[in-house]
């Protein structure tokens, strides 16, 4: 935080407008020991933006070639439709990440709870929590990774509060940070952190299903969306397959119109979407 504050007094005197860009662009934070994740970020591997393009690009040519039925302007609008796959693969991506990185910290809490409650102490609860998540989720997950850096800061003297609020800050994640933030009480006042961890634990679980019962109750609307995404390239098939080829006077004024189409088309989904994005 300190050379942040650094940075910012420095763009003052003669770099204004660069220190400006520098605070809009989101920095990613790796944590004290420079070696963690920023949850608020994602990074796709090579395999997952070729995949992403790839479904995006053929998706943008189906489309673009039923409407239009241009070939060449088929394959140049595919190529954007790629790119477009990729931002739209990597926030899929992403919130799949965030979503399963709760239910794993709500399992972790869970053991830790355990421990605790039979008289381990808090670096011997962490150590417990590591077994049993690597049993559950395997070695790779993020819930591991974070508990190895939680277990080395410990045997480094730093203290369970400064790791957990590092965590929760790389985290992005209301429920982790409020964790933390009542831990770090806790733990300085002497208070019942096992109750602490049970009930966090609690109100993770109970915001989940929720969220879950929400998802079931709108998951018929989501269908019912799909379908109506791929029924206009249905009716524009078959209106095509009944109608004469264009000529070459009315050719504009079609293409203008399909054009507009399918943008009010393509408008009309993201609307749909966007209704649909109810949480808890």
């Amino acid at each position: 935080m300190k050379f942040n504050q650094n940075e910012e007094c420095l763009s003052d005197t003669g770099n204004g407008e660069r220190g400006m860009k520098r605070k809009e662009k989101k920095e990613e934070y790796t944590g004290l020991f420079h070696n963690a994740d920023d949850y608020g970020i994602y990074h796709m591997t090579a395999q997952q933006r070729i995949l992403g393009f790839v479904v995006g690009m053929i998706a943008g040519a189906v489309v673009f070639q039923i409407f239009f039925g241009l070939w060449i302007f088929s394959i140049l609008a595919a190529a954007g439709c790629g790119i477009v796959g990729i931002l739209a693969y990597k926030s899929i991506l992403h919130k799949k990440r965030n979503a399963l990185l709760l239910l794993e910290f709500r399992d972790m809490l869970e053991s830790i709870s355990t421990s605790l409650g039979s008289g381990k102490n808090t670096t011997q609860a962490f150590s417990d929590a590591r077994s049993d998540m690597k049993n559950q989720y395997g070695e790779q997950t993020d819930i591991v990774k974070e508990l190895d850096i939680i277990l080395s800061g410990l045997e480094s003297n730093v203290t369970a509060e400064v790791l957990l609020k590092d965590f929760a800050k790389r985290s992005h994640n209301e429920n982790i940070q409020n964790f933390a933030d009542v831990f770090s009480v806790a733990n300085r006042t002497g208070g019942n952190i096992r109750q602490i961890v049970y009930e966090t634990k609690n109100v993770i679980n109970d915001k989940i299903n929720v969220e879950q019962e929400i998802q079931t109750l709108i998951s018929g609307k989501k269908n019912e969306l799909n379908i109506m995404m791929v029924l206009p390239l249905i009716v524009v098939t078959q209106v095509k397959s009944m109608q004469a080829s264009d000529t070459t006077g009315d050719m504009l004024f079609n293409f203008i119109v399909r054009l507009v189409a399918l943008g009010m088309f393509v408008l009309a989904y993201i609307i749909g979407k966007r209704l649909m994005k109810i949480e808890a």
